[in-house]
């Protein structure tokens, strides 16, 4: 079953609210200009998500926010096979524990969201059941949390025009 449509007519949070109401499994897929995010639930609840065009990519992300340091990412990224994922290397390294690795994934797919919620125009498709092929931690966030510090954001940066 899939679900499609505008995002100029019914937006990102009501595509998100309704799946969550739905609580429903699978992949929702937004595109907005060169952007296309996806989003995957299981259940209504949001379980991983990711975005083209991602401005600060994990391994960045990890060294502004003091986790690792460079020299850290860049052995990481020698070392770092094909098919590994970055995040598998630095803990097997040592240079970051599991834990730490995990809030900071879950951070960075708050962070989709948040831009998520910010479209106005593009289209979306649910495709119910798809999971995520490639993703080895997943979250369990309650979306109305999401949507609503993706609305103070909005309001916040509209606040600052």
């Amino acid at each position: 079953m899939d679900l499609r449509g505008n995002l100029a007519i019914f937006g990102p949070i009501s595509v998100l609210q309704l799946i969550n109401l739905a609580q429903s499994t699978g992949e929702l897929a937004l595109e907005h200009g060169p952007s296309t995010a996806r989003v995957f639930f299981d259940e209504g609840s949001v379980t991983y998500a990711e975005i083209t065009n991602r401005r600060v990519k994990l391994g960045e992300y990890l060294v502004a926010q003091r986790f690792i340091t460079r020299e850290h990412l860049e052995r990481a990224l020698e070392m770092k096979e094909e098919r590994t994922r970055l995040g598998t290397v630095l803990v097997e390294m040592g240079a970051i524990d599991a834990l730490t690795l995990r809030r900071a994934i879950e951070e960075q797919i708050k962070e989709v969201v948040y831009e998520v919620v910010r479209w106005r125009t593009g289209k979306f498709r649910f495709t119910y059941g798809r999971k995520p092929k490639t993703q080895d931690v997943f979250i369990d966030i309650p979306l109305d949390h999401l949507i609503l510090e993706g609305l103070k954001r909005l309001d916040e940066e509209g606040a600052t025009r």
